[in-house]
């Protein structure tokens, strides 16, 4: 086993292609002669990128000089003056490959790629943006920031199909960041596939520690409900808004909301009884029944929709609906499988019509995992000091 040269504890990836010397992930740098250490690839290609950036401030005064050598001629007064000056595309090319050069000095320096692909946006060169990005992460390491201009290019270019690949990224790369869900549910909506959508609103909305993270779901998932066939994870979703995360639903979304609550009936899917449940953590578990089978389940908040075990969901009867894999966070990682629906006895709380997820992956002795579908069926109420957590149904109304 060898270690990185620069970090005696951390072991080695590989080696530098050019002195040779152990190095780690940290310490590798792509370059265009292979991976290389830090000492090497600057005293390689230091003074090369210096000539450049020299380049690169050259043309950035030429094209400032054009633009006022331009207002000089044209004057305030003539016909071209009600035109923006601008050094456009033409002259803006040379600076667009000078940037180019500099990032293929090093292809995976992250400064130089997004400096170029942040400028071939801010020219409306969506195309030509995508593809730089794309070839990074052809052969580069994970790059969050680039991934999420590169969402933004590929919506101006409606191509919503290839944006989902990327929010899936940023998604499994940090699966407890709110953002990247609804990110990834505004395409899925866009592409045909509500009943995904709807789980990611969902998990964005599980993830969120209050209505300032919640919020941009909650714009949505009136939209995507409907059309998923659940128009009342809708209304559970704005009255968790609203009572639990304390925010503050547009009159108009209060009134749609309320409209929908009426013509869908969801007054038979809301929760009924009370119970105080433990705190939720990893290893709280607590006795759920399911068309009389009781099943050892866990209580997580961050998880968005309820999830039973294959070999529980059999014993129950629980069977599976049409329509795609969804996914939810349980016990730590992201859970994937089939979408089923059924109610759920917690104690002396009754949870209605729940949305679940049949997945493998639970720990051993553990059935199932009790997340947002069946939390926000009641108005929540947590006690500050023990974290006992109790349900009471039926959840009131957004007011």
């Amino acid at each position: 086993m060898a270690f990185c040269f620069a970090h005696a504890t951390v072991e080695a990836t590989g080696t530098c292609d050019d002195c040779k010397k152990p190095i780690c992930t940290k310490c590798t740098k792509g370059t265009l002669d292979g991976f290389m250490c830090p000492p090497c690839a600057q005293k390689r290609y230091g003074r090369q990128k210096l000539i450049v950036w020299a380049k690169i401030g050259a043309i950035t005064v030429l094209i400032v000089g054009l633009g006022v050598f331009g207002l000089i001629v044209v004057g305030k007064g003539s016909e071209r003056s009600t035109k923006a000056v601008d050094a456009g595309t033409g002259e803006k090319d040379p600076y667009i490959q000078t940037l180019r050069e500099t990032r293929d000095l090093a292809p995976c320096d992250k400064e130089a790629v997004r400096k170029l692909v942040l400028e071939l946006m801010e020219l409306k060169r969506y195309g030509d943006a995508v593809d730089d990005a794309t070839a990074y992460f052809a052969k580069c390491e994970d790059f969050p920031r680039l991934r999420s201009n590169a969402i933004y290019a590929l919506h101006q270019l409606g191509r919503y199909a290839e944006a989902i690949k990327h929010s899936t990224a940023l998604v499994e790369r940090d699966p407890f960041d709110s953002d990247y869900w609804w990110w990834r549910a505004e395409d899925l909506a866009r592409t045909g596939e509500p009943a995904k959508a709807l789980a990611d609103y969902r998990q964005s909305i599980a993830n969120s520690d209050g209505a300032g993270g919640s919020r941009f779901a909650i714009a949505r998932i009136l939209d995507t409900a409907g059309p998923a066939g659940q128009p009342c994870e809708a209304v559970a979703a704005i009255d968790f808004f609203a009572g639990y995360h304390g925010g503050n639903p547009s009159s108009d979304l209060i009134t749609r909301t309320r409209g929908l609550d009426q013509t869908s009936s969801c007054a038979r899917t809301k929760g009924q009884g009370k119970q105080a449940l433990p705190p939720p953590t990893e290893d709280v578990q607590m006795t759920v029944k399911v068309n009389e089978v009781e099943g050892t389940f866990l209580i997580e908040t961050r998880c968005g929709t309820t999830i039973v075990t294959p070999a529980f969901a059999q014993l129950a009867a629980i069977t599976p609906r049409q329509g795609p894999p969804i996914e939810t966070i349980a016990v730590g990682a992201i859970r994937k499988g089939a979408p089923a629906v059924a109610t759920l006895v917690l104690g002396k709380a009754t949870a209605p019509e729940t949305e679940l997820v049949i997945a493998e992956g639970l720990p051993p002795g553990v059935d199932g995992v009790i997340g947002l579908s069946a939390l926000w069926k009641f108005s929540l109420v947590v006690d500050e000091d023990s974290g006992v957590m109790t349900l009471d149904g039926p959840a009131p109304a957004a007011q």
